[in-house]
């Protein structure tokens, strides 16, 4: 099994306070964090050049996780999962794909996801990749292959957490996550799950060892023109200016909400965008010292 320092090559790991001052006088962003909770946690940063080519550097391909994804049955996403499978063939990535019965509401059928991850993961003998059903992987997504991290996640600004692509080692740490999301899930199914996921990978930090790799947005190919994707192609990706994407993220659920909420939106719904200032804080400064509650993390 490659080590953290090997897969994270010459991108070298500081504690955190260096790490912090670091990242505030230049352009890197914090790529991985190494959770210590008797020590001093570290940190890596990198700048988009680094991490293009930490994400472009060929793995072990038999050393790769099982791609997982589910979609609600006769729903317009059962066509897009079908787009997903046929990606994954395409790439040679072992897959399971499973349809399940929607609950009436999009925000509890985004629920069942960790409910599904945490089934999969307990199932499987190997790390697992959970990718939402409409979308669609571009290109062998080597930084997955051979990863040593126990969670790998799409971060922005430090503490926006994306599960639309998140990997799962097959290590204590990483069932213990899974396992609470899981359960923050059922207890509250008024919450996205990607808001939940990060409080549950909060939660496990705070008391126990765990190594996180922060991926970047770019590894998505978010809906946009034709012609940007041809700029992008002829002039950013060639000079590294820009990372050219992964995964096919098509968002269906903006265009689909509407159509899977069958009794309209809950006026409780809570998201990523209604988290508290000290959350956020806490999350982009590796401060694990608060006890945060699925209550506490939203603005008042």
């Amino acid at each position: 099994m490659t080590t953290i320092e090997d897969f994270l090559g010459a991108t070298g790991l500081h504690p955190v306070p260096e790490a912090l001052a670091s990242a505030a006088q230049g352009k890197s962003h914090g790529l991985a964090h190494i959770r210590r909770p008797q020590s001093v946690d570290l940190v890596a940063n990198a700048g988009l050049r680094t991490m293009i080519d930490l994400v472009e550097t060929p793995r072990d391909p038999k050393r790769g996780p099982l791609f997982v994804s589910y979609y609600t049955a006769d729903t317009p996403y059962e066509a897009l999962a079908t787009r997903l499978k046929a990606s994954l063939d395409r790439l040679g990535l072992e897959h399971r794909i499973e349809p399940i019965s929607s609950l009436g509401s999009w925000v509890a059928n985004t629920g069942l996801k960790s409910a599904f991850i945490e089934r999969v993961w307990q199932e499987s003998d190997r790390p697992i990749c959970w990718v939402d059903a409409d979308a669609e992987m571009l290109r062998q997504p080597w930084f997955v292959h051979d990863n040593p991290f126990d969670i790998a996640i799409v971060r922005r600004q430090g503490w926006y957490e994306l599960s639309g692509f998140v990997y799962l080692n097959k290590t204590p740490a990483t069932g213990r996550l899974v396992q609470r999301w899981a359960q923050l899930c059922r207890e509250n199914p008024h919450v996205w799950d990607q808001v939940l996921m990060t409080l549950a990978r909060y939660e496990t930090a705070r008391d126990h060892a765990l190594n996180s790799l922060f991926l970047p947005d770019g590894i998505f190919r978010f809906p946009r023109p034709v012609l940007r994707d041809l700029r992008d192609r002829l002039f950013y990706y060639p000079r590294k200016k820009k990372m050219r994407p992964f995964v096919d993220q098509k968002q269906a659920s903006r265009t689909l909400k509407s159509f899977m909420d069958k009794s309209g939106k809950r006026d409780n719904e809570r998201g990523s965008n209604d988290l508290s200032p000290e959350f956020m804080t806490a999350l982009s400064t590796y401060d694990f010292t608060r006890a945060f509650t699925a209550d506490s993390i939203f603005r008042t």
